[in-house]
């Protein structure tokens, strides 16, 4: 920013050095304490920008020297002097634009979360409470203050142990560090079923056992208890029974049992079913902070009476910050009936495949010892049920 207004009020060129050495003179230029920009060598020899001021110098360190120099490109308020007091509407303009980019300039325009490990939902949130606390895109610099704006988003969201603010420019960084919450010590004082099997093995680290192997349980049964009975080490005379005491302790161990699980699916041999057309309506939508999407592309209504849609977000960033801009992009995938008549072969194949699917979802870890499936055949369809017996560890704890 600070080059640009450089260039602007005092004058810029573009000149291209051509001769034997051109870098010596370059660098004579930066040792000198000119300021030169977009240095770079082409085939028509070194071409780079420079103010006003330095071509005297310029000419100065060319002296005796076998150099050509050419001019290009210029710019800035000296040569545009003699075009304003010609035409006087065109530093009007000029005025306008310095008024713009101090304007804009003094305004928060990005707000950036660039905190690690923190989701999408997490970073709309602190932008929010930020909005809550006076500070949005498009907020005078002068209005803010930090102290103040930082107390009311920790107010808002408890859940982070700091929040820091620091403000550079049109850019306002939000830094957050999570709060930990400690654990709870609280140990389950038992553990139950979370299936119905046959018990095949107990293994106790802390409790008393309240099932045995060969045992039939159902869900929600008690499988280790954290109470833990022993006879009474002295026993007082004349005592007819032996007097125990009880003493509690948390309950830890696993339970495996031969669990049952069973799916069924039926598959018609002729159905209908939705696939796309491949035909494609397309909507593109810009969308500012918080305000409604704009249409960019895409009008009209959608083509399709019946459609699939997938929506794509491409936020909008710069030097890595995520600027409040984001492009929108729906896709309409039209779909159509299509009727589907499969053959016994066909259709006994796709049943064996979805009822398998159907089993992987219900069962989570253990092995599988013992599979069955049944076949049924009717004059419409083929219905196929799986019966898997699975070996697991069914032991959850209960705290409450």
């Amino acid at each position: 920013m600070i080059d640009f207004l450089y260039r602007l009020f005092f004058g810029w060129v573009e000149v291209t050095l051509v001769g034997r050495h051109p870098e010596e003179i370059i660098s004579q230029l930066a040792l000198s304490g000119q300021r030169l920009w977009a240095v770079k060598n082409t085939s028509k020899g070194y071409r780079f920008i420079a103010p006003l001021s330095s071509l005297r110098i310029l000419r100065q360190v060319l002296r005796g020297k076998h150099y050509h120099l050419h001019f290009g490109r210029r710019g800035g308020l000296p040569f545009k002097w003699r075009q304003f007091t010609a035409r006087p509407f065109l530093g009007v303009g000029a005025l306008t634009a310095v008024a713009l980019i101090f304007v804009t300039t003094s305004r928060i325009w990005i707000i950036n979360v660039p905190t690690a490990n923190i989701t999408p939902t997490a970073k709309t949130q602190l932008i929010q409470a930020a909005k809550a606390a006076g500070i949005h895109v498009g907020t005078p610099s002068r209005a803010i203050n930090l102290s103040k704006s930082r107390l009311i988003m920790q107010r808002i969201l408890p859940q982070y142990a700091f929040i820091g603010l620091s403000l550079h420019g049109v850019l306002l960084t939000v830094q957050v560090v999570p709060l930990v919450t400690k654990p709870s010590n609280k140990l389950p004082r038992k553990m139950i079923a979370a299936h119905s099997g046959t018990v095949t093995s107990v293994l106790v680290y802390m409790g008393d056992p309240e099932v045995s192997p060969g045992e039939v349980v159902k869900k929600g049964q008690t499988l280790i208890s954290g109470a833990v009975s022993a006879p009474v080490p002295i026993q007082p005379e004349g005592a007819t029974k032996p007097l125990t005491d009880a003493v509690q302790t948390p309950a830890r161990g696993e339970v495996y049992a031969d669990v049952r699980y069973q799916a069924t699916v039926v598959q018609p041999y002729q159905f209908h079913e939705w696939v796309p057309s491949g035909h494609t309506f397309t909507q593109t939508f810009i969308q500012i902070g918080d305000n409604a999407p704009v249409l960019l592309q895409g009008y009209g209504s959608i083509p399709f009476r019946s459609y699939k849609t997938h929506k794509f977000v491409e936020p909008w960033r710069w030097q890595d910050v995520n600027l409040p801009v984001e492009t929108v992009k729906i896709v309409y995938n039209e779909l159509q009936r299509r009727r589907v008549m499969l053959s016994r072969k066909q259709a006994l194949a796709r049943a064996i495949d979805h009822v398998s699917r159907r089993m992987h979802n219900m069962v989570h870890g253990g092995t599988k010892v013992r599979e069955r499936r049944i076949i049924h055949w009717s004059n419409h369809s083929v219905s196929v049920q799986l019966i898997w017996v699975v070996n697991q560890n069914i032991a959850v704890p209960v705290t409450n």
